[in-house]
């Protein structure tokens, strides 16, 4: 074989196996797109975070027991998974900042929540994909959500009648500030927190069944009936 051709094949192979490690390393740094709307147990809770991303930078807001806090940060490649490292705005021992670490295409991550003061413990937690939406999976008494209710439902335990009435507004991913209410419906995998106020979202049945619930709420016994 021609010593010169051998050379130059050699050349040749030699900045094609550059090109080619060059544009697989391109790839693999290049930052997904994840999706929008997570949730997952937090604690004896559930937390929703919302992202809205632009490349590596990732703003958004998370809700839990009812509050919305803001955050910005990154997306960053680490050696197996992408890291979002998001800090959260405002001040106090409340306000801390996230780290998620997410799989390229996955639809869930591990996630733990630090502090900015070091005397409040951290949070590990796992959070799953999930759009908000209507759930009529959530809850004891669907038919609250369906038709107006009677005497034949409404003559119950007080406690009954709260929860009968706050499923309603769990359909409709309301983000509970009553920690109490905020707990009872973590136990339901279709409930995700998703907004502060649910009124415009509530259908003409669900508003008359609320009206009808207070109205009867005053003269029912607060008595045990749960599970």
């Amino acid at each position: 074989m021609n010593k010169t051709y051998s050379t130059n094949k050699q050349r040749i192979l030699s900045v094609l196996s550059l090109f080619v490690l060059s544009a697989s390393t391109t790839v693999m740094a290049k930052v997904p797109q994840i999706a929008d709307s997570w949730t997952g147990r937090y604690s004896d809770q559930k937390i929703s975070l919302f992202f809205k991303q632009k490349g590596e930078t990732v703003t958004g807001y998370s809700l839990l027991s009812g509050k919305r806090t803001n955050f910005k940060g990154k997306i960053v490649p680490q050696q197996s998974n992408y890291r979002l490292t998001l800090t959260e705005q405002g001040q106090g021992a409340s306000v801390g900042k996230f780290v998620l670490d997410y799989k390229n295409n996955g639809s869930d991550m591990d996630g733990q929540w630090i502090s900015s003061q070091a005397k409040v413990k951290p949070r590990f937690f796992r959070l799953n994909a999930q759009q908000c939406g209507y759930s009529d999976e959530i809850g004891y008494f669907p038919i609250a959500s369906k038709k107006p209710l009677t005497d034949e439902y409404l003559q119950v335990p007080l406690g009954q009648l709260q929860h009968m009435r706050n499923e309603i507004y769990a359909r409709h991913g309301y983000a509970f500030q009553s920690k109490e209410w905020a707990r009872t419906f973590a136990g339901y995998e279709a409930y995700m927190p998703c907004y502060t106020n649910v009124d415009n979202k509530l259908s003409k049945v669900e508003k008359e069944n609320i009206r009808r619930i207070k109205l009867v709420e005053p003269y029912a016994e607060d008595v045990d009936w749960g599970r």
